[in-house]
């Protein structure tokens, strides 16, 4: 199993790794997409399916009632909201709205790179399309306030793009990219700290 850490915060990025297609400028891209700080131990083993299944009507909670969201659910709706963010950030074409939009998601320290990144994309007039979809496999607490998250993410159908011209400028991944997202919680908010692309194969 090989790794690329993208070291996000410190102003540095990984070396280019052709197996998993996803190069620093096409990172950027999305707010630094694949931004790392620390990397998850043991990220060659599997852990359990955490996928929340939908509940028999006979256990959902009556109507009016308000239901306290777990941990997990607090932690995937971070990551989730993440990648999301990051479309917004990029589309805005904004140094300030794209940080305040992506300070709700990653570290303070984390922003100034993140912009820098998007100035490049937007001085080539370049703007995502398409959407992530996340195939979670398992989420897995590191420590009393960190959590990794593994995803089995289809990157097939996002990129960006050339608004202009239509033309597609580069793609962001293939249809099972192996992603291993850290996340840490910070002043009572779970922030995306990294991620991993690892080489390695994934199913949904």
């Amino acid at each position: 199993m090989r790794t690329l850490l993208i070291r996000f915060g410190r102003g540095e990025y990984g070396r280019r790794l052709p197996s998993v297609g996803l190069t620093a400028g096409r990172m950027a891209g999305r707010a630094a997409m694949i931004a790392v700080i620390a990397a998850v131990a043991g990220c060659g083993t599997r852990a359990a399916d955490v996928a929340v299944p939908s509940k028999p009507l006979h256990m959902r909670p009556a109507p009016g009632k308000a239901v306290k969201p777990s941990v997990r659910d607090l932690v995937i709706s971070a990551y989730e909201g993440y990648w999301r963010a990051t479309d917004e950030a990029l589309t805005s074409r904004d140094p300030a709205k794209a940080r305040a939009i992506m300070a709700v998601y990653m570290p303070r320290d984390a922003l100034p790179a993140m912009v820098k990144g998007l100035r490049v994309l937007w001085r080539r007039n370049e703007v995502g399309y398409g959407s992530p979809v996340s195939h979670i496999m398992s989420v897995k607490f590191t420590g009393r306030a960190t959590v990794a998250v593994r995803d089995c993410v289809d990157l097939s159908h996002t990129g960006l793009e050339n608004p202009q011209t239509g033309q597609i400028v580069g793609g962001f991944g293939q249809s099972h990219e192996f992603l291993i997202t850290t996340l840490a919680r910070t002043q009572g908010r779970w922030l995306v700290t990294g991620a991993i692309p690892v080489v390695q194969e994934c199913a949904y």
